[in-house]
């Protein structure tokens, strides 16, 4: 009447040889092993980025305070030392630079630490304020205190994205 026959559930032991069963469990846990290493490297890869962002913005803001130490330290107006005091200015917004495009070629766009913006701000106030003191013409005052204001400013901003 009841054309239903009872049948055991299949079980790993039913499928394949002995032989079989072994190459298949060999191949289950290599394949795990391996899973396991390249879970690791990602973890120890990733690790090793962070920390190199994390070099990478602790050096850009050491150029930064120096930049900002020397621009307050400079006079108000036109002295003998100031082009020495712009090129040393220079120096730390172009370490500044280098490092934001080195921190985005590892990570690409969004490893950006310092806008481009901010940048291109920098060089611009800084070149009017060496055509001022080359010149000994203009403002050279509101000059320094535009260049301490963008400098201030951008250090703020990378606080604000630690």
């Amino acid at each position: 009447m009841n054309s239903y026959r009872f049948r055991p559930k299949p079980s790993f032991q039913t499928y394949g040889t002995r032989q079989q069963r072994l190459v298949m469990l060999v191949i289950i846990l290599l394949l795990v092993g391996a899973l396991v290493f390249v879970g690791s490297l990602y973890l120890n890869a990733s690790s090793q980025t962070r920390k190199v962002t994390a070099q990478l913005q602790s050096r850009a803001n050491s150029n930064l305070v120096d930049a900002i130490g020397h621009v307050s330290r400079m006079a108000g107006g036109v002295q003998s030392n100031s082009p020495i005091k712009l090129g040393q200015i220079r120096q730390h917004i172009y370490a500044m630079d280098q490092i934001n495009t080195i921190s985005i070629g590892m990570r690409g766009e969004g490893g950006r630490i310092i806008p481009q913006d901010a940048i291109q701000a920098l060089y611009s106030v800084l070149e009017r304020y060496e055509v001022a003191v080359q010149t000994a013409t203009g403002n050279t005052l509101e000059l320094r205190t535009l260049l301490l204001t963008h400098l201030m400013s951008l250090q703020e901003l990378m606080d604000t994205n630690r």
